[in-house]
């Protein structure tokens, strides 16, 4: 606060030059002076006291405040003091007792009151009389530390979804006659199937490193069940020599080493009594509901397995569908090849187009050139302009190097081919704010939280621009070492703390401004002119920003502050 007793001085010469027997208070107070920016909205306070005995009870006193700044003036609300004899409306004040005054008004802050000046405009009249001071000053333009928010926004980038390991597996069936778990290639079955063998057996001869060979093997329902798991070990174990021996033959002919011999699994599956309810709900046979229903009528399975033999008399086809249960169903499951990190690096900027999407995506966090993200993510959507995913990571590396034309370009495609995506509209939101279009920002964050995507942090930066430091400061809490933090915590009074929080934060011009800021504001001389020479050499353009900055305005007319921005 700061008193402006040069005030009373003026209002007592005019007064008892004029007759007009009013003293108005011995000081203003102006709360806070300079004044401060917050939200949006700067707050005037001003207070003072009339001595008793001192103000003329048909005396009235017309206060108008007005802001001076460059382009304009903005009057605020008046304020009227009267006597208690004195008519019209306004504030009464006793001859006798005197009484305080205070008066509260705010407005909405532009950007050109930065540099400005609180000015009252005074008038004092009685009866006929009239006098009017000249302008006084009450305060020293507004304090904007707290909109100084960085950039430091999370910008999201769609998952490139590669995985480095992932199988192929192909599967063929050997069939057995009824009640035998001796192999017989003859079997019409087995002819039948010769093509689908001959492919599994194609498939392992590519040469993909076998990760396992699963072999289920099953019996027919229609048979005792203790015999049915028994049948169903052998053909098990029949299928597996059968592969084995087929698999040591395809080594051999390709001189491969076989001595790393691949994981067998053999699973004795019984009677595959649901793969024949199965078969028999897909027939053509007519009656096939009802031959259901009678089977699962059945008390017990002895009595199924009768009626399933029952109907192999009455019905082919039932004999037909329990042929093909008989079998041991042999699944082979490969690694399929990959190209190394170091290969997919280098084809994503020499060779992109022999990588797919999800290649070309994960090249991009193979480097941490921003240049090279750029240039592979821009391949991406040449090469698969479908993909929002790459125009998505295309405007976030080009948000990241302050390119926010290209990144809106990029993120319109995006969200054409992908509406309402979640990480989408997080990008635009931060899009909006660099832009200071808050309200759009906050819009595109709240729809991307609706998606499930963590805007926290983003939101932190709508918060202090509204004046909710204490949200801000919660918000922007999940990192430790960071500008916005900081300069949060200094809006809520704690400078100690705020600078704690820069010296580990990653050293910048802004980093090194704030650090300023928090020396003038703790009096402290050496850390404001060290840390304002280090940010004005590293950006020039803080020489004019610091000597309009009211922050230094108890330093500005110090030989160490011109020296620095001269």
């Amino acid at each position: 606060m700061r008193n402006f007793k040069t005030l009373l001085a003026i209002v007592m010469a005019v007064v008892i030059s004029s007759c007009v027997s009013t003293k108005l208070p011995d000081s203003y107070q102006v709360d806070p002076n300079p004044l401060v920016n917050n939200g949006g909205t700067v707050n005037v306070k001003v207070s003072g006291t009339i001595p008793a005995k001192s103000f003329h009870k048909k005396a009235i006193v017309e206060f108008q405040p007005f802001l001076k700044y460059n382009g304009g003036s903005l009057n605020l609300k008046p304020l009227t003091l009267k006597g208690e004899a004195a008519l019209g409306e306004g504030t009464v004040i006793a001859t006798k007792t005197g009484g305080s005054i205070t008066y509260t008004d705010n407005f909405q802050y532009i950007p050109e009151m930065q540099v400005s000046e609180l000015w009252v405009k005074i008038k004092i009249k009685k009866g006929s009389k009239e006098i009017t001071l000249d302008d006084v000053k009450l305060a020293n333009g507004i304090i904007i530390t707290s909109t100084r928010v960085g950039r430091g926004e999370n910008v999201q980038i769609a998952a490139d979804e590669y995985q480095k390991e992932t199988y192929a597996s192909k599967s063929a069936n050997i069939y057995f006659a009824y009640n035998e778990s001796k192999l017989d290639w003859k079997l019409k079955l087995n002819k039948t199937n010769a093509d689908a063998y001959s492919t599994l057996k194609s498939f392992v001869a590519l040469g993909w490193k076998i990760k396992g060979i699963n072999i289920d093997a099953w019996a027919s329902p229609e048979g005792e069940l203790t015999a049915n798991q028994q049948l169903s070990e052998e053909r098990g174990a029949t299928g597996k020599i059968a592969f084995v021996t087929d698999l040591k033959a395809m080594n051999k002919s390709k001189n491969v080493d076989a001595s790393n011999e691949p994981q067998y699994t053999v699973n004795a599956k019984g009677a595959d009594f649901d793969g024949f309810m199965k078969a028999l709900q897909a027939s053509n046979i007519t009656e096939k509901d009802k031959i259901a229903n009678v089977i699962k009528s059945q008390n017990t399975r002895e009595q199924r397995e009768q009626q399933i033999r029952n109907m192999t008399v009455i019905y082919q086809d039932v004999e037909n569908m329990l042929s093909v249960l008989r079998r041991s169903e042999i699944t082979v499951t490969c690694f399929e090849p990959k190209f190394t990190d170091e290969q997919i690096a280098a084809y994503a900027i020499s060779n992109a187009d022999t990588l797919k999407n999800n290649e070309l995506l994960y090249a991009a966090t193979l480097t941490s050139d921003i240049n090279n993200q750029r240039a592979i993510y821009t391949t991406t959507t040449q090469l698969f302009p479908n993909d929002w995913r790459a125009w998505n990571n295309l405007a976030a590396v080009n948000i990241k190097s302050g390119n926010i034309d290209d990144a809106a370009t990029s993120l319109g495609k995006a969200n054409e081919l992908n509406p309402n995506n979640g990480l989408v509209s997080n990008n635009l939101g931060v899009i909006s704010a660099w832009k200071k279009d808050y309200k759009a920002a906050e819009n595109y964050y709240k729809d991307a939280s609706a998606q499930g995507v963590n805007v926290s942090y983003n939101m932190g930066v709508i918060k202090m621009i509204n004046g909710d430091y204490a949200g801000a400061q919660s918000a922007f809490s999940s990192k430790k070492c960071d500008y916005n933090l900081a300069l949060s915590q200094l809006a809520n009074g704690n400078a100690a703390e705020a600078s704690k929080t820069l010296d580990c934060a990653e050293k910048s011009a802004e980093v090194y401004y704030l650090y300023a800021v928090i020396g003038a504001r703790t009096n402290n001389s050496n850390m404001l002119y060290d840390n304002l020479k280090k940010a004005v050499d590293a950006v020039p353009a803080y020489k004019e920003e610091a000597t309009k900055d009211l922050e230094f305005f108890n330093f500005k007319d110090k030989s160490e502050f011109q020296a620095i921005v001269k």
